[in-house]
């Protein structure tokens, strides 16, 4: 049975949606990737003012996030061409929040979203952050455990920073417009517990790092040449 994913929409909060939240005019036509059960859908319907169509791999979380979508594609988006189901230039925003670990390919599926975005349109991603210390940390020990959710939830498949995952979108010809980092403190983490078994030299160095602290990030894009 798919693990179900649950998340509250607190738009003045620190965490990804919040942020992604922040970035999307009232009204605009947002396409969402990667629905779930729907609970960002229903925020950009009822408090934003926003029409959504979306897409989710799950047929039954598919089915309750469609009370909030206009059209709303059951779909592997590993192997889908959204052409095929969504017209061309149509949205003010394509929304990936966190999505794109959970594909093999990530960038087969961004190098489609520009011709789906109508001019000024933009990407907006959150990914998980590799290099968050806590996870180093983990690393170190030699411990590596998947959970439900979080950065080693057993369903994602490709790991990035903030460095790669820029290199990806300006690959495919995007310009990052801004990237927010999501901070989560260590002892707020799934990987609080053991932090008195290493060297504080180590963990001075480790905590010190840039994005230590960044468990995600937010990544709003556009194609280039059209901010």
């Amino acid at each position: 049975m798919s693990h179900i994913y649950k998340r509250r929409i607190d738009i003045d909060s620190g965490d990804s949606l919040a942020l992604i939240a922040r970035k999307i005019t009232r009204g605009s036509r947002v396409l969402e990737l990667g629905a779930a059960t729907g609970y960002f859908s229903r925020f950009l319907k009822e408090e934003l003012g926003c029409t959504v169509d979306g897409v989710e791999l799950d047929a039954a979380m598919a089915e309750r996030a469609s009370a909030y979508c206009e059209k709303l594609l059951v779909a592997d988006l590993g192997k889908e061409r959204l052409l095929d189901h969504f017209d061309a230039a149509a949205y003010d925003f394509i929304v990936c929040a966190d999505v794109l670990e959970h594909l093999y390919s990530p960038a087969a599926l961004l190098e489609q979203l520009p011709a789906l975005l109508r001019p000024g349109g933009k990407v907006a991603v959150s990914i998980p952050n590799v290099g968050y210390a806590g996870l180093i940390l983990d690393l170190i020990a030699g411990d590596f455990q998947y959970r439900d959710e979080g950065l080693l939830d057993r369903t994602h498949i490709r790991f990035f920073t903030r460095g790669s995952f820029t290199g990806i979108l300006e690959t495919l010809g995007y310009e990052v417009e801004a990237v927010e980092p999501v901070v989560r403190a260590f002892e707020d983490s799934e990987f609080f517990g053991r932090l008195d078994l290493y060297p504080v030299p180590l963990k001075n160095y480790l905590f010190a790092r840039p994005d230590a602290d960044a468990y995600q990030f937010v990544f709003v894009a556009c194609p280039a040449g059209t901010r």
